[in-house]
Order: structure tokens, then sequence, then C-alpha cells
């Protein structure tokens, strides 16, 4: 019995090495999350964001805009890596459009642009 026992353990073991990485590969990576202030109203990627807090959650290519538990916007974007680590979230902006938002102890930023 006992030998039964060590193949039944030696097969679950074996089992979890592909169930493990599967469940955790599609876009575990690429979820990036940052809060952030707009003092006045922008627009990204065609859609309106109103002066006040958000919080932006991106999973894989899309970035989600959040008051609150409600998504406001759900956009397209990219991740792209910074030469430092940002000191804190700091948005860029060029003529009333969110560009990027420098995410805040990470060397990343999520960019809107083309």
């Amino acid at each position: 019995m006992a030998q039964r026992t060590s193949k039944f353990a030696l097969f679950l073991a074996a089992a979890s090495m592909f169930t493990i990485p599967a469940l955790a590969a599609p876009g575990s990576n690429d979820t990036v999350s940052t809060k952030i202030t707009l003092g006045s109203n922008l627009t990204v990627a065609s859609k309106s964001l109103a002066a006040g807090d958000y919080k932006v959650v991106v999973e894989g290519s899309q970035a989600k805009f959040m008051q609150g538990n409600k998504t406001v916007a759900e956009v397209p974007c990219t991740l792209k890596t910074l030469p430092n680590k940002a000191q804190h979230s700091d948005i860029v902006t060029d003529h009333g459009q969110l560009i990027e938002i420098d995410v805040s102890g990470k060397n990343q930023a999520i960019n809107f642009g083309s």
C-alpha cells in the first residue's frame, strides 16, 4: 500500500508543475495599479475624465479608470519601462490629453500614446 501512495504523491507533484504555471501565466506580470488625482478635465483615448481622484488598474493592454468601485473609463494602453523608479505617480499631458502615467515606486509607466 505504501508503494501506491508514493506513486500517487509523485503523480500529484508532477501534475501540479503543469497546472500552477498555467493558472498564473495569463497577464499576471502585466497587472499594474496606481492612484492619481486629475486637477482638470482630461481626455484619454477619446474618453473624457473629469477632474478628481482615480485608481488606474492595468491588466494586459487595457487600463481601467475607477472611482470607488465604478469603472468610469476603459482604454487601451501599453506599459513602458522607465530608466529609474518613479518617486511618485506622475501624469504627462499634452493639450488636454493624458499621455502617460509614471507609476510610483516602479520603473514602469502606463502609456496611452500611439
